[in-house]
């Protein structure tokens, strides 16, 4: 029986493969009543990944006894890039030419540290614009096509060699972030496959994010297709995104602030910045678990 309720810890580390769409219609930007207003949507996804990834990173961190600290290997990581007829790891440098990049030799392996101003709040209560160091391992990217079927033969296969080799750990989590139409035919096979892929706490999850440049609220995490437009692509998006298991149904309420119906896709349709930060972290509930040093 698929239960979905193993934590993520260090002995059986959770699973997370990233897809990323980089087709040219990526350098488009966000509606200006959209989170990420006017900047282009690449630049802004790969944004809101990194400072995912710290956040991860930083969340998973402990204080050891000696006052160090340490980054415990509760996740492992894949990125993938798609875009004209090739996909790609994204993550380069000493990451270079490896499948699964685990928590601590993410902190230990940005490309970059760039240096980004934040706003908040002094002890007057006036805002001030402050420079923080910004870790960066994805660069925004915008190509050609949308090879989409391909990414996802990369993932799947990704996603069985991981299951195999941890057989008690929460099954892999696939989020696909794009903004088209797979132009290399119809992923609708290749997701069945993916959906096939097990471990004994449950079957893999393969997630969407689909942004626009719209004016439009976002539709998040429909139970019924007929919840979204009378769009072949929605309804296509809608067909090959895993069903929400319960276990996870009742974090993302408490996330929302809102009711998610059984059955509930883990789909964004006509999303936008905000939309892709709260897939990201809705992907990673078994991690947001207490941490201790044992795990």
């Amino acid at each position: 029986m698929d239960t979905y309720t193993q934590v993520w810890a260090g002995s059986r580390p959770g699973c997370l493969i990233f897809l990323l769409d980089q087709s040219g219609s990526m350098a488009d930007p966000f509606g200006m009543a959209q989170a990420g207003a006017g900047r282009r949507k690449c630049d802004m996804v790969a944004t809101v990944l990194n400072g995912f990834l710290n956040e991860l990173i930083v969340a998973n961190t402990v204080a050891q006894r000696d006052g160090t600290t340490e980054v415990r290997p509760r996740a492992e990581v894949a990125v993938l890039g798609y875009e004209g007829i090739s996909v790609e790891p994204v993550l380069q440098g000493g990451l270079s030419g490896k499948s699964f990049i685990s928590l601590p030799e993410l902190q230990m392996n940005p490309l970059d540290i760039e240096r980004r101003k934040r706003t908040e709040i002094d002890d007057t209560g006036q805002e001030i614009e402050i420079t923080v160091p910004f870790p960066v391992w994805v660069k925004a990217k915008a190509g050609a096509g949308t090879p989409m079927c391909m990414a996802l033969e990369q993932a799947r296969d990704l996603a069985q060699e991981w299951a195999s080799n941890h057989p008690d750990s929460y099954p892999p989590v696939i989020i696909n972030v794009t903004d088209g139409i797979a132009s290399d035919g119809d992923p609708l096979a290749v997701a069945q496959e993916i959906s096939q892929i097990r471990t004994n706490d449950g079957q893999a999850l393969f997630f969407n994010v689909h942004i626009t440049d719209f004016n439009l609220s976002p539709i998040v995490y429909p139970a019924n297709s007929e919840e979204l437009p009378e769009d072949a692509y929605a309804r296509s998006l809608f067909e090959i995104s895993s069903e929400i298991p319960e276990s996870s149904r009742q974090l993302l309420r408490s996330l929302l602030g809102k009711d998610i119906q059984p059955g509930a896709r883990g789909m964004i349709f006509n999303g936008d910045a905000a939309s892709v930060r709260q897939m990201f972290i809705f992907a990673s509930v078994p991690a947001t678990q207490p941490l201790n040093v044992n795990e």
